[in-house]
């Protein structure tokens, strides 16, 4: 089986490294560049053309939304996973509107970034199941 490829997109390299060590952990995972800023992450996905991006929100230069929103204009079939520390209703819905395919909280992160990695790459939709479902976009 062919390995998920991921790029990690946060500003703070301890996150960046916490991120690759959690997925390190993962058989089918494989970490193939990391960006500590939005407009790196953008120039790395592509080049690299990787399955699935993990994009902080939070990040100077470009924050991850604009970010989200031009890898997706130019990679569509690069997948996108938000992991932020914000669970607010905004962010979650303009984040899918620009492309995302999933949502998580860094708070969860250890338990459910790899569901959303690989639900993201199966074509589905994954949030935390702390974010309560009125957030959806309608």
């Amino acid at each position: 089986m062919k390995a998920i490829r991921i790029l990690i997109a946060d500003d703070h390299a301890l996150v960046r490294e916490s991120i690759r060590a959690i997925l390190a952990n993962q058989g089918d995972m494989e970490i193939v560049a990391t960006a500590g800023d939005g407009s790196e992450a953008v120039q790395l996905a592509l080049t690299h053309q990787p399955d699935v991006v993990v994009m902080d929100i939070s990040m100077p230069s470009m924050d991850g939304l604009h970010a989200t929103e031009l890898i997706h204009r130019a990679q569509k079939e690069t997948n996108i996973v938000i992991l932020s520390m914000h669970v607010n209703a905004a962010l979650v819905q303009q984040a899918l509107r620009m492309g995302a395919r999933g949502y998580v909280l860094k708070r969860r992160a250890t338990e459910e970034l790899p569901d959303a990695i690989r639900a993201a790459v199966q074509g589905e939709v994954f949030l935390s199941p702390a974010i309560p479902p009125s957030y959806l976009p309608r």
